[in-house]
């Protein structure tokens, strides 16, 4: 294969992917171009590869699906027969259909997946679960993943059989997450929840209110929050995260390749 320019692509509203997919992208290349689809702007540009582009993209896991965004996160690009790479990122529990997903909606834009990894970062919930990830581990993996990447492109696009990975398809059902967060009477109004919002679902005129069609619980509000008034408030929130961290804490979960 013939390639001049690599791209990092992804969806990372609390940043893990963007870690994970920058890291990779930089040991492929030096010289790479990011372009964070996490900004709703950026979204509604169109952008068009090349088949001597290598695209690297990444999304985090949300219930085991990609997460569904308004007019969705790939909606908008377009390869020409471009070879791509697919990632996903999930907090210590398992990947489901995700990675699956991303390809299928790649590859049906014009892409052609070479390789694919699943990684692990702090879970949206819980910093408590994977916390500190990538660490030391990941990074050795990011490397022997890029270079596994890197000599499947010294061979020819057409002699590369079908990549297969992991996963189901009809995909796994998401069932949603029935409590959003808001903000309280902390709530200073700086804006920062509206600037890290990927799916413009604080209000702009009140940021303590959340438009829960619109959330897909990222959190990243919360975590973006000075002042920490935006939170789940409901109780029972509290209780799912407790099962979360007693089921997820316990074991380490590593890196896979598809390649």
């Amino acid at each position: 294969m013939e390639i001049k320019k690599v791209y990092a692509v992804y969806f990372s509203p609390t940043r893990g992917t963007k870690k994970y997919i920058e890291g990779i992208a930089g040991r492929i290349s030096p010289d790479f171009e990011a372009i964070d689809l996490t900004k709703p702007k950026l979204r509604e540009k169109v952008y068009i590869f090349k088949n001597t582009d290598l695209v690297i993209f990444g999304v985090p896991v949300y219930a085991g699906r990609v997460p569904s965004v308004p007019d969705g996160i790939f909606s908008r690009i377009y390869g020409n027969s471009t070879p791509a790479v697919f990632n996903v990122c999930y907090g210590n529990r398992d990947f489901d259909d995700a990675l699956l997903e991303e390809k299928d909606l790649c590859e049906e834009k014009g892409f052609k997946g070479i390789a694919a990894a699943s990684w692990i970062a702090p879970h949206t919930f819980s910093d408590k679960v994977a916390a500190g990830r990538p660490d030391g581990n990941d990074e050795a993996k990011m490397s022997e993943f890029a270079k596994k990447v890197k000599a499947l492109l010294k061979k020819d696009l057409d002699s590369i059989k079908e990549l297969s990975i992991r996963g189901n398809r009809p995909y796994k059902e998401v069932v949603p997450m029935p409590y959003h967060p808001s903000g309280n009477e902390s709530c200073t109004r700086c804006g920062n929840c509206i600037s890290v919002c990927p799916t413009s679902a604080v209000d702009i005129n009140d940021p303590r209110k959340t438009d829960n069609d619109r959330c897909i619980n990222c959190l990243a509000c919360v975590k973006n929050c000075p002042s920490h008034s935006r939170n789940i408030y409901n109780p029972m929130f509290g209780i799912i995260i407790k099962g979360i961290e007693e089921k997820l804490t316990a074991d380490r979960k590593e890196p896979e390749f598809f390649l």
